[in-house]
C-alpha cells in the first residue's frame, strides 16, 4: 500500500497559493482545526478529497502522493538510502518499502539480496523471501530479476525444495537453452541460425570462464567465504594472469577489445591484492597500480555503449553492450540477433571497486600501513568522485 501524503501536499499546495489555514478553510467550508489537523498528519474525509484536489488544481493521486512522480521520487529515495544503511537497517527499509509498493519487482530483488545476505535471517525470513520469489517467476519478465530470485532459493530454500528451484530457469549457470537452440539449429541443418548462436556460445563460453567465481569474488563482506574461494594467494595470482594473458590473445591490435577492459582492470586488482597477499610486495603494487589506470579508461566508455569482443575470426564482429541502470547485457550478433547473458557483472563499471578491495580484502591486512598502500587508497577514494 501506497504511503499517503496528504498532509505534505496540503501543506505545500497552501503555501504555493499564499493561504492562511483559516483562508483554506473558509475556502473549502472546513474549520481551520480541520486544516490544522491535515497538515499535521490527519486526514480529510475521503468525500472532501475531489473537492480539495479540485480546489488547487491537482488530481486526487497528486493529491494523496500515489501520482507517478511522486511514486518515482520515493523508489529512486529508497534505492539512495538503501545504499547508506549497514546490513540489518537495509532489511528492514527494504520490507518496509515492499510492503507500501508490493507489485515493485526491483524492490522485490532488493529484499530478497538483504534476507540472503544475513545467514541468520535465512530460517526467520524463508516464507517471505519464497512468497517474493515466486511472484517474481510468475510474474516478472526481466530476466536479471528473475535470475536473482532463483540465486537466491538456490541459496537458502530448504533441501526438500531444491529440486523444485534447480531446474527453473535453463539459463541458469550453464546457459543451457543457448546449448539447445545450438544443437537444434545443427540437426535441422540451419546453417545461418547454427553459426550466429555457435558464435554467442563460445562467447558465453568465455563469459563463464572470465566470470565463473565473480560473484563470489565481489561477495566481500564476510572474511570466511572470501578466504574460502581465495584461501591461497598465489593460485589466485596465477589464475588472474592466466584470464588476462587468455584476453591479450584476443586483442586485434595489443589492446585489450573495449569489452573486456573493465574485467581485465578488474584481473589485474585481484592480481595485485593476491601478490600482496602472498608478500610478493613490489610486484603486487605494480599490479595494483596499473588497475587503476585501467578502471579509469573503463569507466570514461558510456554506459550502454556497444563494444567490440576481440578478433572478428572467433566472434564474427559480435559486439556486447556495456551495462547500464537496465542491468541487462546481449551478445549483438552480426545478423542483427541478440542473446542475453547472465554475466552481467563482467561489464559494469563500478567506480568503488578497488576502493572497497583494498578496504576489505584481507590480502591487503600486511600493509595498510604502507606508504605504497596509502597513497593509493588515497588516489581510490578519487577515483569515486569521477
Amino acid at each position: 500500500m501506497v504511503e499517503l501524503k496528504i498532509s505534505e501536499v496540503i501543506s505545500r499546495e497552501r503555501k504555493r497559493l499564499d493561504l492562511t489555514q483559516e483562508e483554506l478553510a473558509k475556502a473549502l467550508y472546513v474549520s481551520p482545526q480541520a486544516v490544522s489537523n491535515w497538515e499535521r498528519g490527519g486526514y480529510p474525509d475521503i468525500t472532501l478529497l475531489p473537492s480539495i484536489a479540485n480546489f488547487f488544481g491537482i488530481t486526487v493521486d497528486e493529491l494523496i502522493g500515489n501520482d507517478e512522480v511522486s511514486v518515482k521520487s520515493d523508489i529512486e529515495s529508497f534505492f539512495e538510502k538503501y545504499g547508506k544503511v549497514n546490513y540489518k537497517e537495509r532489511l528492514a527499509l527494504a520490507k518496509a518499502y515492499h510492503k507500501k509498493y508490493p507489485q515493485n519487482f526491483e524492490i522485490m530483488e532488493v529484499l530478497g539480496g538483504s534476507i540472503v545476505e544475513i545467514k541468520d535471517y535465512w530460517e526467520k525470513e524463508y516464507p517471505l523471501l519464497k512468497h517474493i520469489c515466486e511472484k517474481i517467476m510468475e510474474e516478472c519478465t526481466n530476466e536479471w530479476i528473475r535470475q536473482s530470485a532463483i540465486y537466491y532459493m538456490h541459496i537458502v530454500c530448504p533441501d526438500e525444495e531444491f529440486e523444485n528451484w534447480k531446474y527453473r530457469s535453463p539459463r541458469a549457470f550453464a546457459d543451457c537453452e543457448n546449448e539447445k537452440l545450438e544443437e537444434r539449429y545443427y540437426q535441422r541443418c540451419n546453417s545461418e541460425s547454427f553459426q550466429a548462436q555457435s558464435n554467442a556460445n563460445n562467447l558465453l563460453s568465455l563469459m563463464h570462464f572470465l566470470g565463473r567465481d565473480c560473484m563470489r569474488f565481489h561477495d566481500i563482506r564476510e572474511k570466511d567465504r572470501f578466504k574460502l574461494v581465495f584461501g591461497n594467494p598465489m593460485q589466485a595470482a596465477e589464475l588472474s594472469k592466466f584470464k588476462m594473458r587468455v584476453l591479450e590473445n584476443i586483442s586485434t591490435d595489443g589492446e585489450i577489445p573495449e569489452a573486456w577492459l573493465g574485467a581485465y582492470a578488474e584481473l589485474c586488482l585481484k592480481t595485485g591484492g593476491a601478490l600482496i597477499g602472498a608478500n610478493e610486495l613490489d610486484e603486487g603494487f605494480a599490479y595494483l597500480e596499473k588497475s587503476f589506470e585501467l578502471y579509469e579508461k573503463w569507466i570514461e566508455t558510456p554506459d550502454g555503449k556497444l563494444m567490440d569482443v576481440g578478433k572478428p575470426e572467433l566472434f564474427e564482429n559480435a559486439k556486447v553492450n556495456k551495462n547500464d541502470s537496465s542491468n541487462v547485457v546481449y551478445i549483438h550478433l552480426q545478423n542483427g540477433t541478440k542473446v542475453w547473458t547472465p554475466y552481467l557483472w563482467l561489464f559494469w563499471g563500478l567506480k568503488n571497486d578497488i576502493r572497497r578491495a583494498m578496504t576489505h580484502w584481507h590480502w591487503f591486512d600486511n600493509v595498510r600501513t604502507d606508504e605504497r598502500f596509502l597513497v593509493l587508497y588515497e588516489k581510490a577514494l578519487k577515483l569515486m568522485e569521477k
